[in-house]
């Protein structure tokens, strides 16, 4: 246990110091968060998820998810904490490493582990952020791990998730499988049907904008469930991060009922 808790933390800190040198375009980016609320807003999500996942790609992504957390899809998994991270990460036989980050334009990544001296794969969470934002990443990084185990993943690669790549997603299969598993988890079918009602998610599944009454549902969700709200704790830029954030796994969800009804 002891050599391969040493193990994690020498690749956490190797992924870590080539960070700046092999991701300056999403380092860069985050500099600009309004550019990639734009270009969500403006994004067909229902269009981009038919084209990257089938029907049956994302039940088996709920599948594998449900074996982890019984009530996935069915309630709120809740804010992070260190229960919350041990047993998903016993039930998926991989490491957990939380620290905090200089850069709040990285939110974690995942590494397979197949070419290190890790004895399982390892999830790393940029612990600088919310908890929200916290929990958003692990999620994410397990959907890679799903992928991974499947298959499907790119195996000896370190996948990392950085705030302003949301776009990329869109057009990357294993990102946009990640992001399904955030958005099912975030909001479970019976919230997102109070949320993206009817009569207002093609449009926002398409490409529409999110009106004030739904922006306003998803706020209050978010804050009941998640103890999340914009604050002025946070920076303006920060603010810009998580609004991009919530644009863009609010059209998300609301592009998984309207599709394939999930």
């Amino acid at each position: 246990m002891k050599e391969d808790s040493i193990a994690t933390d020498k690749v956490v800190q190797s992924v870590l110091a080539k960070i700046g040198v092999l991701n300056a375009k999403e380092l860069k980016a985050w500099e600009h968060p309004r550019n990639d609320i734009r270009r969500l807003s403006a994004r067909d999500y229902a269009a981009s998820l038919r084209s990257q996942l089938t029907f049956a790609q994302i039940t088996e992504l709920v599948d594998k998810a449900t074996d982890v957390w019984p009530q996935f899809n069915h309630k709120v998994l809740g804010p992070p904490s260190r229960q919350f991270f041990a047993r998903a990460a016993d039930a998926l036989h991989l490491n957990v490493k939380a620290a905090r980050y200089t850069s709040l334009a990285l939110y974690g990544f995942y590494v397979d582990g197949s070419r290190t001296a890790m004895a399982k794969p390892l999830i790393f969470v940029n612990s600088a952020h919310h908890a929200l934002a916290i929990g958003t990443a692990f999620c994410h990084e397990v959907g890679h791990h799903f992928r991974a185990g499947s298959g499907r993943g790119k195996s000896n690669e370190v996948r990392f998730y950085f705030d302003a790549a949301y776009n990329d997603h869109l057009d990357d299969p294993g990102e946009l499988a990640a992001d399904v598993i955030v958005a099912l988890g975030g909001y479970p079918q019976t919230a997102a049907n109070r949320i993206f009602t009817r009569k207002r998610r093609r449009q926002i599944a398409r490409a529409g904008g999110i009106d004030r009454s739904v922006i306003g549902r998803i706020r209050s969700h978010l804050e009941t469930s998640y103890g999340f709200d914009f604050s002025r704790t946070l920076s303006p830029d920060q603010n810009l991060q998580y609004l991009a954030g919530m644009i863009h796994y609010a059209k998300l969800r609301a592009a998984l009922l309207e599709e394939y009804d999930i």
